[in-house]
Parts: structure tokens; sequence; C-alpha cells
């Protein structure tokens, strides 16, 4: 660390405290997560990653925002949030091609979009997030998460697996 940063974090901690700035260090971790993904897998701007509290949520993503909310209260668990970037980063990426698709996917993408109900884990989109966080997780950070619930772990790899993941029908 140069005497630059030392003296800035001196700086943040004297205004926010020791806290906000050991969760800045944390959010800057899952920040560089969507950098990558961004960059090297789904070809769009990254989006901002923030801590907040959420009830009953690990993660959500902000449509209007634009941005992923991490759950303070699993800030120590790293998997658990990379898991749940990648999930996320997915839903962001999931509006962006059905604003600038018309394929098949697209289409059903936006018809679940348009009744989206978030506990109603199987639908497409939920079960692609999942395949994607799982994908992403594996390959890039060589983390090997899988869904508690083994029917769901099961659908998602019939998903994997069918090739859906990577076409547009």
């Amino acid at each position: 660390m140069s005497f630059k940063d030392i003296e800035l974090k001196k700086e943040f901690i004297k205004y926010f405290g020791e806290e906000a700035w050991n969760e800045e260090e944390i959010i800057s971790i899952y920040q560089d997560v969507v950098f990558v993904v961004c960059s090297d897998y789904l070809g769009i701007e990254p989006i901002p990653v923030v801590f907040d509290k959420l009830d009953g949520e690990v993660a959500r993503y902000d449509f209007k925002l634009q941005a992923i909310i991490l759950n303070r209260k699993y800030k120590n668990n790293y998997i658990e949030l990379l898991d749940s970037t990648l999930h996320e980063l997915e839903h962001h990426w999931q509006r962006l091609y059905i604003s600038n698709f018309n394929t098949p996917k697209a289409m059903r993408w936006k018809k679940e979009l348009e009744k989206y109900n978030p506990s109603d884990v199987t639908q497409e989109i939920e079960i692609d997030a999942y395949a994607f966080a799982q994908v992403i997780g594996n390959c890039e950070f060589g983390i090997n998460y899988k869904c508690e619930d083994p029917l769901l772990q099961k659908l998602v790899e019939d998903y994997i697996q069918s090739g859906k993941i990577l076409n547009d029908n």
C-alpha cells in the first residue's frame, strides 16, 4: 500500500469508520468479479455492486438502478456472495438481451419478466441465472457451487447440458 493509499484509508476511516472501510474492501472484490465477467464473457459495461440490508435475500438485481445489491449479513461468506453476484449479473444481462434481441429466447424471457415472481425458481430466467453462476463460478473462479434443492439443481444441470444456456432458441 502506497503512502497515498494509507492517507486515503485514514481519511476514509476518520469520516465513515473502520466498518465502512472493511465493507468497501469486500465490495471491491465483487466489483472486480463484475468487471472481469462483463468484459471477458458478456461484452457489456460493468454495473455497480453495493451492500445494503435485504430481508430474506442474499442479493438482488435492482432493475431501476442497474446495480447488484448484496446483503451485508453475508459479507463474510465469499462463496455465497460470489455465486449471488454472478446470478444477479446474469439478470442484468437478461434485461439487456431482451431489450436488444427478438429471438425465441428473448421473447420467452420478456414474457417471464412481465409476470416475474422471484420465488418461482422454475422460470427459465431463474434457471438461466443459476446455470450462468455455476458455469462461470466454476470456469473462472474454480467454485463448484450447487443449488441446495436437488430438484432445482437437476433443472439447472439439464439446462446447461441441453445447450440452452448458449443458444438463442
